[in-house]
């Protein structure tokens, strides 16, 4: 942690209270990244780079003031807490958002810290990306994108009633790809790693997940228009579960955007269905322990045998409905307040491998078109989709070419199959059971 940038902090709720602010509170996010990309078997891209901003949130007359600034010297600290009350005084009454907590100070130094790794090491293992997919696979073009990079992060709150916050973490990451060309014909397809340290990040998997779609596709035709039953992977399910990720916002409740705003309580989903939101969930990659109002935060039941049991609220959200807030308080150095949640967890069910890959089902890999082609309100979405024909949990052939559509909401309330294993995304950011949807649109 670095005490002068709490210093810094304590000055601007110092001089925000002495312009005029009734309340006061503070978020500063830092970083530091290192990034590689290589390409015809040279680094094209060497960066370190660091960052800081300051964002200051302040309450006046019950009227909300913003301001952010990169730059932390007096002057600019003295000319956004200066702004931010002026910005208070041209806004609109707010009831609800205030800044209520006294929680001390609370910090979270990640066990994970950068691993002092030999520059070249680093460098010779972003040219092996590039390297290893044109030796593997003679009839890759190019392997056009190959990355490693690695970050630290820092997060502090404040507000003028004492509280203090803060987090850390470090990770490293890397990705390659493959473009696979035979005649007139090409497929191109990326996959990437996460880790703590460079021994971490599976390189092979990359390399080989990357080689195998793209040659696979290469020959893919699409299907017959029809119905067909579809299973996920745990990556392209998380995709499609983030479009509709606003049935858990208060805020969205609270605006009328949230399609299930007054079914708090009721039955919304199949009762096979319980979705958790686990901060700190042992097998997830980040962990999370205070949000952004430095509220800690502890395990939410989201939805429990397909009932839903809980919104994502703030302090604002929670005064708005008369509850209390469940730590899932949203706001970057440079935004409002909001809601947002951290790692999903899907309850396993009790349908087992075999039976849930019995039978012709379409594997999807691959989706393009998420934002534009879902409705988050109806639930309704069309997407373009890549995968594979299974029979019986083996391939029968690629496909590409093909547009899944659907109503998500109802998908979840007539879902009957459910694996008895939960599995993650690349990322380790959510964990779900493979599920066996029935009778879903695809048109070729």
């Amino acid at each position: 942690m670095d005490h002068l940038l709490k210093a810094k902090m304590q000055k601007l709720i110092d001089m925000s209270l002495a312009a005029g602010a009734d309340k006061a509170d503070v978020i500063l996010s830092a970083g530091d990244s290192f990034s590689l990309s290589a390409q015809n078997n040279k680094i094209d891209k060497y960066q370190v780079s660091g960052s800081q901003v300051l964002g200051l949130r302040v309450i006046k007359d019950q009227k909300i003031g913003l301001a952010y600034s990169e730059a932390l010297d007096e002057d600019a600290l003295k000319s956004i807490s200066e702004a931010a009350v002026e910005n208070a005084k041209n806004s609109e009454v707010n009831p609800h958002e205030d800044i209520r907590l006294e929680n001390g100070e609370k910090t979270f130094e990640s066990e994970y810290k950068q691993v002092d790794t030999d520059v070249d090491e680093k460098i010779n293992f972003c040219l092996s990306l590039e390297a290893d997919v044109l030796k593997k696979e003679p009839k890759a073009k190019a392997a056009p994108y190959n990355g490693l990079g690695e970050g630290t992060s820092s997060s502090y709150y404040m507000n003028h009633l004492g509280t203090f916050t803060y987090e850390s973490d470090y990770y490293m990451s890397c990705y390659t790809s493959a473009l696979i060309q035979d005649g007139a014909n090409s497929s191109m397809h990326f996959h990437d790693s996460m880790g703590r340290k460079l021994s971490d990040l599976k390189k092979d998997e990359c390399v080989n997940e990357s080689i195998e779609h793209a040659k696979e596709w290469l020959t893919a035709k699409s299907l017959s228009t029809g119905k067909y039953d579809v299973i996920f992977t745990p990556d392209a399910f998380s995709q499609v579960f983030g479009c509709f990720s606003n049935i858990y916002s208060a805020k969205g409740a609270m605006e009328k955007t949230n399609p299930f705003a007054d079914r708090l309580g009721q039955k919304v989903m199949s009762e096979l269905i319980t979705i958790k939101d686990i901060p700190q969930y042992q097998d997830g990659f980040f962990k999370s322990f205070v949000d952004s109002e430095g509220v800690l935060q502890e395990d939410l039941d989201l939805v429990v045998d397909g009932v839903m049991k809980n919104f994502y609220h703030n302090s604002s959200t929670a005064h708005y409905f008369n509850t209390e807030t469940n730590g899932r308080a949203a706001r970057g150095a440079k935004s409002s307040l909001g809601t947002s949640g951290t790692t999903k967890v899907i309850s396993a069910g009790k349908t087992n491998v075999t039976d849930l890959k019995s039978g012709e089902y379409f594997k999807i890999h691959s989706l393009q078109g998420l934002h534009s082609g879902a409705n988050a309100i109806s639930g309704e979405f069309s997407f373009a989709a890549s995968g594979y024909l299974m029979k019986d949990g083996k391939r029968v052939r690629p496909v590409k070419g093909v547009t899944v559509s659907s109503n998500f909401h109802k998908m979840l309330t007539s879902i009957n199959l459910i694996g008895d294993k939960i599995e993650s995304t690349t990322n380790k950011g959510f964990f779900s059971p493979l599920m066996r949807f029935e009778n879903i649109s695809i048109a070729g």
